[in-house]
């Protein structure tokens, strides 16, 4: 019985020592993702934190959509599309409240590659 627990504990450690990076697919999924998300896959390991600090890719295509979409303003979108270097292509803003003329268009003359800017709003009334 004591065997079995120790052969049970030398796997576990084993498999903490041989931590590996992401595999290569995870780094072409983040340009699939929603802000929100590639925001928290940067904070799985620092391979995926390094990739979305300082690789572009990520950020060629921005998606804006709950539960950020509530909380982003003029400064933030500008701090999220300022990490395409100017190179932004699509801009994704669903239900954006905050997000006003002018920060759209501060977003847009700094990146003049920009193709589409779809803006989707819902309305809907919540009754308690």
């Amino acid at each position: 019985m004591a065997e079995a627990s120790k052969a049970v504990s030398l796997t576990i450690e084993q498999e903490q020592d041989e931590a590996k990076p992401p595999h290569e697919a995870m780094f072409l999924v983040l340009t699939y993702l929603p802000v929100y998300e590639v925001v928290l896959m940067s904070q799985v390991c620092t391979s995926l934190r390094d990739a979305v600090n300082n690789d572009i890719l990520p950020w060629l295509n921005v998606t804006v959509e709950r539960p950020l979409s509530w909380r982003i303003n003029d400064e933030i979108l500008l701090k999220v599309t300022s990490k395409a270097n100017g190179r932004l292509k699509i801009l994704t803003l669903i239900n954006c409240m905050h997000v006003t003329d002018e920060g759209l268009q501060r977003v847009v003359e700094q990146n003049p590659l920009i193709d589409k800017v779809p803006i989707t709003f819902s309305w809907f009334i919540v009754l308690f």
